[in-house]
């Protein structure tokens, strides 16, 4: 947690419709309803963090419900009085308040993100668009190149490869097609012949009780399937899973930590690593994530949940570092608000994603835009 004692931490909680429903295996999500931490140190300087949790409990993180109480009434009071508080099911509303702490001493040195990120990367450059390669490969920012997310399981094969076709034409490096047992093999089938050979991956949210319900997926020629398996598995299990795989195995939920991404490499559990700052402690532990998987030959992508502009713009950060060699889940703002709580995230004209600048995450809330969408607020001071 952070060393300092600030003068105040602000909770807000802001609720902002999607543009369209998202629905996964573990659930739909209408609205985004995250928090936001303002962290003001005591020397004026401000910074800001994201909680992008869900509605629903069994996904990679607390619910926002459970995230709200831990910050107003526990993790909130208790950094205000000084003491060092880890509780056990906060992950990402711990990981909200480490980065806003950070974002405020960013600011307050002039530094951006990115030079934080790189300096924990073991890297000196970030990565700065230029024109795709053939294939995955898009110069030296595969990481900032998107994968479009497909989440809709109750869409038609048809309607699925209608938008798998119109993100190839937006910019897309990559597909990757939200599934579930029964949800499945005919919807990737009408994807694949929409997109030709282009790179389509799977994500079925650990839905799949065994290997025998995977095996018409895994004969699908896909770039990786993720999180096919419950989160529950053991290293080992996973690990025999996967040896009998075709195609690349990637988790997600699994990896709720440091600690668990450094036990499923020494398993041989995985191939490819989703990397999400809010599960697995904030932007630190990203990019430290990020480092360790890409030293371990493995693949490396940012995974996506759904945040807004605060939130996607550290994500971001950690997407340009050079250990990521695969698409990232995440979009421009456009793709998932009408209108974001800030600066939206925007995407160059090749369809990569770029990356905030000006010191710390560079983006700051727009107050006009938090008083139309907070619907709770707490402030804590000394």
């Amino acid at each position: 947690m952070p060393a300092e004692i600030p003068a105040s931490i602000r909770l807000l909680r802001v609720t902002v419709p999607l543009r369209n429903d998202h629905r996964g295996a573990h659930g739909t999500e209408h609205i985004r309803d995250v928090i936001l931490v303002c962290w003001q140190r005591q020397d004026g300087w401000v910074g800001w963090g994201e909680c992008p949790t869900l509605s629903s409990a069994g996904y990679a993180t607390e619910t926002t419900e459970v995230a709200w109480a831990g910050l107003t009434t526990q993790l909130g009071p208790a950094l205000l009085e000084g003491r060092t508080v880890l509780l056990p099911g906060l992950t990402a509303s711990t990981a909200a308040i480490l980065d806003a702490a950070l974002d405020a001493q960013l600011c307050s040195e002039g530094r951006p993100l990115i030079d934080e990120l790189l300096g924990l990367s073991g890297s000196e450059t970030a990565a700065v668009p230029e024109a795709p390669a053939p294939g995955l490969a898009r110069g030296p920012t595969p990481g900032l190149a998107r994968c479009a997310v497909i989440a809709d399981l109750g869409a038609s094969p048809s309607q699925l490869a209608d938008r798998a076709r119109e993100a190839v034409e937006g910019g897309a490096a990559m597909i990757k097609l939200k599934i579930a047992p029964g949800r499945d093999v005919e919807a990737l089938r009408a994807v694949r012949q929409a997109i030709g050979d282009f790179p389509l991956a799977a994500d079925a949210n650990g839905s799949y009780s065994d290997r025998e319900a995977l095996r018409p997926v895994d004969r699908m020629g896909l770039v990786f399937v993720e999180q096919p398996f419950s989160a529950g598995l053991t290293w080992d299990e996973l690990a025999q899973l996967r040896s009998a795989m075709q195609t690349p195995l990637a988790l997600d939920e699994s990896l709720g930590s440091l600690d668990a991404l450094r036990s499923a490499v020494l398993a041989g559990s995985l191939d490819v690593v989703s990397v999400k700052p809010a599960r697995l402690g904030g932007v630190r532990a990203a990019a430290s994530a990020v480092e360790f998987a890409s030293s371990a030959g493995l693949g490396v992508f940012v995974g996506g949940m759904l945040e807004l502009g605060i939130g996607r713009a550290a994500a971001v950060a950690v997407a340009g570092l050079p250990g990521c060699t695969l698409p990232t889940d995440l979009g421009p703002s456009s793709q998932y608000v009408e209108q974001d709580i800030c600066d939206p995230i925007c995407v160059n004209p090749l369809g990569e994603l770029i990356p905030p600048t000006g010191p710390g995450i560079g983006r700051v809330p727009d107050e006009a835009q938090l008083e139309r969408c907070c619907i709770d607020e707490v402030v804590l001071r000394l």
